[in-house]
């Protein structure tokens, strides 16, 4: 790289302040938002994976009339006895509409046996955990403060069954699995029975561990075999299912963008369009005292990418600042899919470096392209025919 010749697309840029800046904040527009779509999802899906370890490694759910519905608990003896089958778990859980999120928040009850924090992987914020059969619940850290609860108030939870008690908030949680966890509300079992109004013996579904994960398409086989009709949902069916549904949003929210990404191929067009008049009397005076066709390519080549670099590079931060310092403002809530209440606990940054060159690259390649070709054309014209131009 001859110093001169950089030096010289420095001043040219310089030269032309107004259309460099105009071109530096256009391209910096779009490359943020393409980034900050793609930051989102990759962040998102990695949130995904952290959260594959936590789920049951099969879930078993009954199918009425094409929908879920409870499962008879006693449908647990008839697969413990299938090999790599550990343990077959009756969950409950199910959702309740709370007029004051107008939204849903999740009701889990807490098995016999097992810890409450465990059951939504987390760990306690303030409070204590729940006593068995004194009406009490631990809820979310953001579910807390968007209702304005604290530790010792009692919430009473809309239910058709008259036999409910209203539930004394005695700790908050925050999880590892936020985005899974932000409007959990996790009470003793019979309680959630009583919220959700099932009986005894039911279960939403039957969460299975097994011995060997790798034998979960064989064991979902033997499942479906002994249950007929029953919904058999593996661990890594689901993780796909995560992965397509944020990329389906995510292109969603790109298509929704058009507008930006077309003012991307104005500005490309206007770079194509050719060199103004200023420029071609330009690269006319250049090559009238001695530089080659060679030269004033290299020169137009170095502007390029300055002026590209420094756009993509700033869109690319403007990108990373939106999505992992402010939060994502405006996109979050599109992509992660939360109408009411989503978790404000902030995305842990999952940037490879393949994503980074690839938009690097798809920016600065055709910009590069179309700033030299017009560079060429008027590098090839007679000087003199230039200046009377």
């Amino acid at each position: 790289m001859k110093p001169s010749l950089l030096a010289f697309a420095l001043g040219g840029i310089l030269r032309r302040k107004a259309k460099s800046m105009a071109l530096v904040s256009g391209l910096s527009f779009a490359v943020a938002l393409i980034a900050a779509v793609l930051f989102m999802v990759e962040s998102l899906r990695a949130e995904a994976e952290r959260a594959h370890a936590a789920h049951p490694d099969i879930v078993v759910q009954k199918m009425v009339g094409g929908r879920p519905s409870t499962i008879d608990a006693r449908e647990r003896e008839k697969l413990v006895d299938i090999p790599s089958v550990r343990t077959v778990t009756p969950r409950v859980w199910g959702y309740v509409f709370l007029p004051q999120l107008q939204g849903n928040v999740t009701i889990i009850g807490t098995p016999a046996g097992a810890s409450p924090l465990s059951v939504g992987n987390g760990v306690l914020e303030g409070g204590r955990d729940i006593s068995k059969g004194a009406h009490e619940m631990i809820a979310g850290v953001e579910l807390s403060k968007f209702l304005g609860m604290r530790v010792g108030d009692e919430l009473g939870l809309p239910t058709p069954n008259p036999q409910a008690h209203a539930q004394k908030l005695v700790g908050v949680f925050r999880s590892s699995l936020d985005l899974y966890t932000a409007d959990v509300i996790i009470c003793d079992e019979a309680d959630a029975r009583a919220l959700l109004a099932m009986p005894d013996g039911d279960a939403t579904d039957l969460a299975v561990t097994l011995a060997n994960p790798a034998e979960a398409a064989i064991v979902a086989r033997t499942i479906t075999e002994r249950l007929p009709g029953a919904r058999v949902i593996e661990r890594d069916l689901l993780e796909r299912v995560y992965h397509l549904a944020y990329g389906r949003r995510a292109g969603l929210v790109l298509g929704a963008s058009i507008p930006a990404i077309l003012a991307l191929l104005v500005l490309a067009w206007d770079r194509a369009s050719g060199v103004g008049p200023e420029e071609r009397k330009e690269i006319a005076i250049l090559k009238a005292v001695g530089w080659s066709i060679s030269d004033v390519l290299l020169s137009k080549l170095y502007e390029a990418l300055l002026v590209g670099a420094l756009a993509t590079s700033l869109g690319l931060l403007l990108g990373y600042a939106w999505v992992f310092w402010l939060g994502a403002p405006g996109l979050r809530a599109a992509l992660a899919g939360w109408s009411v209440l989503y978790p404000r606990a902030p995305l842990t940054p999952a940037v490879d470096v393949a994503q980074l060159l690839g938009i690097s690259l798809g920016v600065l390649g055709p910009f590069v392209a179309l700033s030299v070709v017009p560079a060429w054309r008027a590098a090839a014209t007679d000087p003199m025919e230039a200046m009377r131009a």
